[in-house]
């Protein structure tokens, strides 16, 4: 089963564990407004949703991610920036493939 918590670490403005039964890894919103996950994480788009979804609840006026996520961050509302990518809360979206 997987689970996805917000949890308090230093150094994030929050931070999520995800738990998929047999191991832990995470990600977070910096303090300096940076999207990271760890590298070893097996489900990344779930972390990275989440992560959008607190960052349009909270507001959050600018965001960065790096291209590490494995999917096409475009596709969330991000743009390509020289160094990475960048959105803010309206411009994040929760992409969906029903049709």
């Amino acid at each position: 089963m997987l689970s996805v918590v917000l949890r308090n670490k230093e150094g994030y403005r929050f931070y999520y564990v995800l738990t998929d039964g047999s191991s832990e890894s995470g990600g977070g919103l910096t303090d300096k407004g940076e999207l990271v996950c760890d590298e070893r994480c097996p489900q990344k788009e779930l972390l990275l949703r989440a992560l959008i979804n607190k960052c349009c609840n909270e507001f959050v006026a600018r965001v960065t991610a790096r291209d590490c996520w494995g999917v096409d961050l475009e596709r969330f509302g991000f743009v390509a920036e020289a160094e990475g990518y960048v959105s803010s809360w309206d411009r994040l979206c929760l992409p969906h493939d029903c049709r």
